[in-house]
């Protein structure tokens, strides 16, 4: 059977429906339901235990003010003490989850339903009225949580973009379909032409702001099925008594314009040209509010380091309106729009200047920050007192015009709508004195009666629930096409009409002077409902025509069902006697397969077990394996270890058997030249004098020298005295060592060292008292000076260690007969520089002796023996030891150089 929808008759001219648009004398109006002003506490936790409190929360209603003097002296004074009493008190651990759900969550249920509402915090400075409002990216505040829970409720509900339009005077019209779709092609044009860019610029939007997005808020129940919605948001900020647009396009913050402050057609105050921008997400709101934050004014203050230096106004505008007889299309009807408001009011902190230490512009700011919040308190007490003052007495002009902040929020102090205000207290002692005023002015407040708002919804004599019965007709009609019942698409559904004439009559007064207007309307409307009804009584019959004609075909389908009923259970009870066969036979196959499976098991089993035996087998093999390998590398190290000993011991063995033939054919060298030399030498008393000197001379080195030294210079001396007493000596200087200089002059020194010696880095360091240092000896007057006494020579060396070995070898400068002068060398010393730390040995090369060759041939001194040559070299050679490095001896006279 084919239904048959009706297109229903439009009612007459329905009233104009905007919830925000109040009568200017409803607060006069005795009869309305009133509300108090909501107002709420939360105390902000302390930021240090070092702070000391002067609140503390008696309970969930009741917060106690104490002085500062008893809570420093500590002492019991409850007179002195201070309660105020609000409608719910937040204690400093309560989260933004909580306050929402106390304050807010009603005033987004009141949005919903088409009513206006104010939420404003209040407080001293650095109180958390910013966090409270707003919060951050891990703590979400009441706004963002307010948008999460609308688009979560109004999400299958929304109409599409640019079906309602600002009309820029406070008030929306309806698009059709065909102009919104031109707008938002508009609205993609003009993005492509800015490069992408879009209206909010959302590269821009700070990544914790835009987190806020979900706050895990459940959706709203309370809500009109049958409308379409569509949100609106404005940003605004009233700075020095002027309001500017947040959200203004293509203006940087500096060029911002100032707004004025304008009244519609119904006395509702707006702020005119002010962005308002439509709102899909809760993404593209909080882009929106971060946009806005960019441009707000923030300063830093004494007592805020991020201080508002403004006021902030969000205001959420949710516009509904009913759908057409299909619940498909928006009513285009002007006069069905319901718009509703929801301000978020974000107050400046009072300050005071004598605290805040503030100059200049700051200074202008907070000034005009306390005007406003004065302005705000005067009017809210004169309306107190008209409230409670006599009927027949005056009331007081109330000064909403001075100052922007109140005129822009008479609509709700003057006429419908819920307001809630949110105290924030600071409980630091410091802060007493201004929350003792913070507190007057709140409990002040809660005196303050707002009317409670009343909207009124069109009745247009549509079905409700008429979108969602189209939505399910249409899932229907699908999944019948899916199954291949093309007939489906001829259906229709019909949602039908409301049986129902309409509201009831009109208040007309007769006796008025529009008496006859009345009557001529009040005729119409009765016309209208005749009419309603003939088309209702028509409608009827028509249903009942219907519904015997399908009554007789479905009796007639009832009639064929049974027939095929009775054949049906025939077959069912031949296949139901199949069946028990069927699983008597499966019974017997189970019973075959349980014992299939329990003999799988136990060879499963089995092959479980040999595998195991298999890998300890395989594990066995494996440890003695390596078991062996190990005991092979430990015998091939220790044979290693042995084969290097034996080697070292050779090698030693080997050196020593080579210094000793070496030594010995060294002494028999020197025996042969000795007896060369005896042999040729023709003054043979002279010689055994000589060598009798000689002898003198080996054992005072001998007694001077340590043993290992003596061992290795022994040759050396033998070997230079041979040839010293071989050769004539002509020329050669005497050296008087009985000479002993005046010590009253004071000594001098010259030090013979390299020239880059290595630094010593020890903690004694040699101290050589007014010397003179030198690298190279190319001058004899140097030495022959008679003010020079000493003489030292410095050499470095690495020792056996790696680590730098300095010697310092000193000796007396003794002049000689022939005007020259000779060193004599009566002490050596040894400095050594030694890591705390181990090192590995490491062998270094020797920089080839201290001394930097600048000598060679000296004679070698220690105690009272001295040797001398006779001549001056210039030369340079690279010695090994004290012999080496002190084999020439300085004359002063100008002879030519003899080899000794």
């Amino acid at each position: 059977m084919k239904a048959i929808a009706r297109t229903p008759l439009r009612p007459p001219k329905t009233p104009r429906c905007h919830t925000q648009y109040n009568d200017r004398k409803s607060d006069h109006d005795p009869n309305k339901p009133r509300d108090p002003v909501h107002v709420y506490c939360r105390v902000r936790p302390l930021q240090s235990d070092a702070d000391l409190s002067s609140v503390r929360v008696k309970n969930s209603t009741t917060v106690v003010l104490t002085p500062p003097d008893q809570v420093i002296q500590h002492k019991q004074g409850a007179q002195r003490e201070m309660q105020y009493i609000f409608r719910h008190v937040f204690e400093p651990h309560i989260s933004q989850a909580d306050v929402f759900g106390a304050v807010a969550q009603p005033l987004v249920e009141n949005l919903i339903r088409g009513r206006n509402s104010l939420l404003f915090t209040y407080g001293v400075t650095g109180s958390g009225k910013t966090y409270t409002m707003t919060g951050d990216s891990r703590h979400r505040g009441i706004m963002p949580r307010c948008l999460d829970t609308l688009f979560k409720t109004i999400s299958d509900y929304q109409a599409k973009k640019y079906i309602f339009k600002p009309d820029k005077l406070n008030g929306f019209e309806i698009l059709s379909e065909a102009d919104a779709l031109l707008e938002r092609q508009a609205e993609m044009n003009r993005r492509f032409a800015a490069g992408e860019r879009g209206a909010l610029r959302r590269k821009d939007s700070d990544p914790e702001i835009a987190s806020q997005a979900s706050c895990d808020v459940p959706p709203l129940h309370s809500i009109e099925e049958d409308n379409m919605f569509a949100v609106f948001v404005t940003y605004i900020e009233i700075y020095n008594n002027s309001v500017y647009d947040l959200l203004e396009e293509d203006a940087p913050q500096k060029a911002l314009q100032s707004k004025i402050i304008r009244s519609d057609a119904n006395h509702n105050m707006f702020v005119h040209g002010v962005t308002e921008l439509e709102i899909k997400s809760v993404e593209e709101a909080i882009e929106a509010f971060q946009f806005g934050q960019k441009r707000k004014r923030m300063g830093h203050t004494v007592l805020n380091a991020e201080s508002s230096r403004s006021h902030s106004v969000f205001n959420i505008r949710l516009v509904q309106a009913p759908t057409d007889c299909q619940g498909e299309h928006v009513v285009q009807d002007k006069r069905t729009i319901v718009v509703s408001q929801l301000s978020l009011v974000d107050l400046a902190g009072s300050e005071r200047s004598s605290r805040t230490k503030n100059t200049g512009m700051r200074l202008r700011e907070a000034s005009s920050i306390n005007n406003s919040l004065m302005t705000l308190r005067t009017c809210l007490e004169y309306l107190r007192e008209n409230q409670q003052a006599p009927p027949n007495a005056a009331p007081k002009k109330i000064p909403y015009r001075d100052s922007k902040l109140t005129h822009m929020f008479k609509n709700y102090f003057d006429g419908e709508g819920q307001v809630s205000m949110i105290v924030c207290i600071n409980p630091r002692a410091e802060d007493y004195d201004e929350n003792t005023q913070v507190m007057k002015f709140a409990e002040m407040t809660q005196e303050v009666q707002i009317a409670r708002a009343t909207p009124i919804k069109p009745d247009l004599g549509l079905t409700p629930g008429r979108r969602k019965a189209n939505k399910l007709f249409k899932i229907a009609v699908n999944n019948l096409n899916d199954l291949g019942h093309t007939e489906a698409n001829k259906l229709d559904v019909d949602i039908g009409l409301v049986y129902s004439l309409g509201p009831g009559f009109p208040d007309y007064k007769i006796d008025s002077p529009q008496a006859q207007t009345a009557i001529q309307e009040l005729m119409q409307y009765l016309m209208q409902r005749i009419e309603k009804r003939k088309v209702l009584c028509a409608d009827l019959e028509n249903r009942c025509d219907n519904f015997r004609a399908h009554l007789m075909q479905m009796e007639r389908e009832n009639l064929q069902l049974r027939t095929e009923l009775a054949s049906l259970k025939t077959v069912y009870k031949q296949e139901r006697e199949r069946m028990i066969a069927m699983e008597n036979k499966l019974r017997v196959h189970e019973g075959s397969i349980d014992e299939l499976n329990n003999k799988l098991g136990n060879r499963e089993r089995q092959i479980d077990e040999l595998t195991r035996k298999l890998r300890d087998q395989q594990n066995l093999l494996t440890q003695k394996e390596q078991e062996k390998e190990k005991q092979k590398k430990k015998f091939t190290s220790k044979l290693a270890v042995e084969v290097d000993k034996k080697d070292r011991e050779l090698e030693i063995r080997l050196r020593e058997q080579r210094d000793k033939m070496r030594e010995k054919m060294r002494v028999r060298d020197e025996k042969l030249r000795l007896v060369s030399n005896i042999i040729q030498s023709e003054d043979l008393p002279a010689m055994v004098r000589r060598n009798s000197n000689d002898n003198i001379l080996d054992d005072k080195m001998a007694i001077s020298e340590p043993p290992s030294a003596r061992r290795g210079e022994s040759t050396q001396v033998n070997s230079a005295r041979t040839e010293l007493y071989a050769t004539p000596r002509h020329g050669m200087a005497a050296a008087n060592n009985r000479h002993r200089r005046s010590r009253s002059a004071g000594e001098k020194w010259i030090e013979h060292r390299a020239p880059n010696p290595v630094p010593l880095g020890t903690i004694l360091q040699p101290y050589l008292k007014n010397r003179k240092s030198v690298t190279k000896l190319t001058d004899a007057k140097e030495l022959t000076n008679h003010k020079n006494t000493k003489y030292c020579l410095v050499s470095q060396d690495a020792d056996t260690d790696g680590d730098v070995e300095t010697k310092l070898y000193k000796g007396n400068i003794i002049p000689t007969c022939g005007g020259g002068a000779q060193v004599v060398f009566d002490d050596v010393e040894c400095l050594k520089q030694k890591s705390p730390v181990t090192s590995p040995n490491r062998k270094r090369p020797s920089n080839g002796g201290g001394g930097g060759g600048t000598l060679s041939g000296l004679g070698v001194a220690t105690s009272s023996v001295a040797m001398s040559a006779a001549a001056f070299s210039g030369g340079t050679s690279a010695a090994q030891d004290l012999m080496s490095r002190c084999s020439v001896g300085i004359e002063g006279h100008n002879n030519k150089r003899t080899k000794v």
